[in-house]
């Protein structure tokens, strides 16, 4: 599924194709909404906060992550802290970069 990501990112940032790319991303990441996080959704997050606005509805679909009460990690331990607030940060940034006027 990463390289399904990375796939995606490359045609975005080769041809600036939003129509095909802000929804294959956005099937990476819509267990992140649900609070199932994969080794794909950090990537996938980050590069649809580069896309910018026209990644909008992915934003939507992840708009309540930041206030998930648990965290989104995907093993324990320190690491799994470290992940979580990646992921939260990839999250804002996105969010921020939707949310900016035009």
């Amino acid at each position: 599924m990463t390289d399904g990501a990375e796939a995606a990112h490359v045609l975005w940032a080769a041809t600036g194709d939003t129509e095909h790319t802000v929804p294959a991303l956005a099937s990476a990441v819509r267990g992140l909404a649900e609070g199932r996080p994969l080794p794909v959704m950090l990537p996938a997050v980050r590069h649809l906060a580069r896309i910018g606005p026209a990644a909008r509805p992915a934003a939507d679909l992840l708009r309540a992550v930041p206030a998930r009460d648990e965290r989104l990690r995907i093993a324990g331990g320190r690491r799994g802290f470290v992940r979580d607030e990646h992921i939260r940060a990839a999250v804002a940034a996105l969010l921020t970069t939707c949310d900016r006027p035009a």
